[in-house]
């Protein structure tokens, strides 16, 4: 359970990442240069490296826009995930504590030593539990 939580963990932070964030590149290393020439300039001017700004269309704001929301939406969707998750981690313990007192308070009744409550299987069709033999 709590392999699923991390998971749900990481995934939403990947999602709240900001899409700039993720489409930046690292810069590339300059090769070294043999000779002391100045490297030769593009015959057109290069666009600024980072602009204040991207201007967008109608069209592409009304796309813009409905993506952004489905982010928010998978966000919050990713949040309330988690918390179910949590809240189902946090039953299967009470719960497994409530069968660990079953199987000692069942052992003591019929005098059976019960070291370990995780060695017991419930066997539905014969009303009991039995010990399970583990593989180590």
């Amino acid at each position: 359970m709590s392999t699923c939580i991390r998971l749900l963990t990481v995934a939403s932070s990947l999602v709240i990442m900001p899409a700039v964030v993720l489409a930046q590149q690292r810069p590339q290393p300059v090769p070294a240069q043999t000779t002391q020439q100045p490297p030769a300039r593009p015959a057109t001017p290069a666009p600024a490296a980072e602009a204040a700004e991207i201007k967008l269309d109608e069209s592409t704001t009304l796309r813009a826009a409905a993506l952004e929301a489905r982010i928010s939406a998978v966000v919050a969707n990713f949040a309330l995930l988690q918390r179910q998750a949590q809240d189902l981690q946090q039953e299967m313990t009470k719960m497994l504590e409530e069968r660990k007192t079953l199987i000692q308070d069942a052992g003591k009744k019929v005098t059976v030593d019960v070291k370990d409550p995780n060695e017991w299987a419930f066997d539905n069709k014969g009303q009991r539990y039995l010990k399970v033999r583990r593989q180590q």
